[in-house]
């Protein structure tokens, strides 16, 4: 039986620039039917992304970026993923983050339309995962608690 490859090369890639092109462990995101990790080796796979965190690891290292939706598909060793909107969770500003997550609760109230409707809800779930790769970021750069 062959040995899997040690590592994936994961790109992470918007229309605006390619916010990561590195090797990694393992990546694991949040598919539209469910939450799926990807190792070296992994069968080949085309599949649609809700909008969530991706995460990565490097050894024993792990980071993340907020991904708005989008497809990721996986081939031979490497992983790409499209996307129309990603950020690294350093890169995203918490406190803009919880005004927008604000803004559109309060727009989502005042909505009776349909698809007004939906895009507050989209740009609620956009918010939270900012906030969720913000959250990440802080508790990595926190030191050790001593217990």
């Amino acid at each position: 039986m062959a040995e899997s490859p040690a590592k994936l090369t994961l790109k992470l890639i918007t229309p605006e620039r390619i916010v990561l092109d590195c090797q990694v462990d393992q990546v694991v995101v949040r598919a539209v039917d469910g939450e799926l990790a990807v190792l070296p080796g992994h069968q080949p796979l085309l599949t649609a992304l809700a909008i969530d965190i991706l995460r990565y690891r490097v050894g024993s290292e792990e980071m993340l970026a907020a991904v708005m939706g989008g497809v990721m598909e996986v081939s031979g060793n490497e992983v790409t993923v499209l996307a129309d909107l990603a950020e690294l969770d350093a890169e995203i500003d918490e406190t803009r983050a919880h005004q927008a997550k604000s803004r559109a609760e309060a727009e989502r109230t005042q909505k009776a339309d349909k698809l007004d409707l939906y895009l507050s809800e989209v740009a609620i779930a956009k918010s939270i995962a900012r906030l969720k790769a913000a959250e990440w970021s802080k508790r990595k750069s926190r030191p050790p608690r001593a217990d």
